[in-house]
């Protein structure tokens, strides 16, 4: 096809030398379009969010460690049947289980783990885990629930703002604080209402691996399993 305005032979015409060399292909590269997960509410987020948390755990059995959960890196897009699919993208700071990144702290801070914003964290001092990857994911669902109104973001309203503002360290506080008291008491917007206990059972879960002395240390698929999965409906994972 288009034989006689290949460039091999625009370039015999011309008379340059090894007419074959160097030859070029025209390559387009085609994108599914993505939205952002946070334009979704309710039950659609929640599903959506659901589909991006498995996801991420298979590729880290596979040793694919992402480390920068964040709205920003979650998105979606629609089927021709009408389902939304979950879609987790930018993996410029992930790393291979066995790679020099294990213990380079990185992230997105107002989403990353508790255990991540600490000096001996900065400092590359910890090793991150499955269980600080899912502790974003929960700190993501939380902030959606609470920050995003029908797609719209509000944050600016609620004190999980001041979060966007300070650094690792105070940031750590502000979370902390969340984590044992803020989050009985604060109230989700009205299109993540249906989906806030979901939020609330994931942050309690959590919230049981700091108390000092009383949980061990979990292993990756027993995290999985009760902070992430045994909180989310069932007609969520369908």
């Amino acid at each position: 096809m288009f034989e006689d305005t290949s460039a091999a032979n625009i370039r015999r015409a011309l008379g340059i030398n090894d007419a074959e060399t160097g030859r070029r292909i025209f390559c387009t590269i085609v994108f599914r379009e993505l939205l952002p997960i946070t334009k979704l509410s309710g039950d659609e987020f929640l599903s959506a969010w659901w589909q991006i948390v498995v996801c991420h755990y298979a590729l880290w059995k596979k040793g694919v460690h992402h480390r920068d959960i964040s709205p920003s890196n979650l998105m979606v897009y629609k089927t021709s049947g009408g389902r939304w699919i979950g879609v987790l993208i930018d993996f410029d700071l992930s790393s291979t289980q066995d790679g020099p990144l294990g213990q380079e702290c990185t992230g997105t801070v107002p989403f990353m783990a508790l255990d991540l914003l600490t000096e001996e964290a900065i400092e590359g001092q910890v090793k991150h885990m499955y269980q600080h990857d899912a502790e974003s994911f929960i700190w993501v669902l939380t902030w959606v629930c609470i920050c995003y109104e029908d797609g719209v973001y509000i944050g600016k309203r609620t004190g999980l703002n001041d979060w966007l503002r300070v650094d690792a360290l105070r940031c750590q506080e502000k979370k902390s604080s969340f984590l044992f008291s803020g989050r009985k008491t604060i109230t989700p917007s009205s299109s993540h209402r249906g989906i806030w206990n979901v939020a609330r059972s994931c942050l309690l879960a959590m919230a049981q691996q700091y108390v000092p002395d009383e949980v061990p240390i979990l292993e990756d698929q027993a995290v999985f399993e009760t902070w992430l999965g045994k909180n989310v409906p069932q007609e969520n994972k369908e």
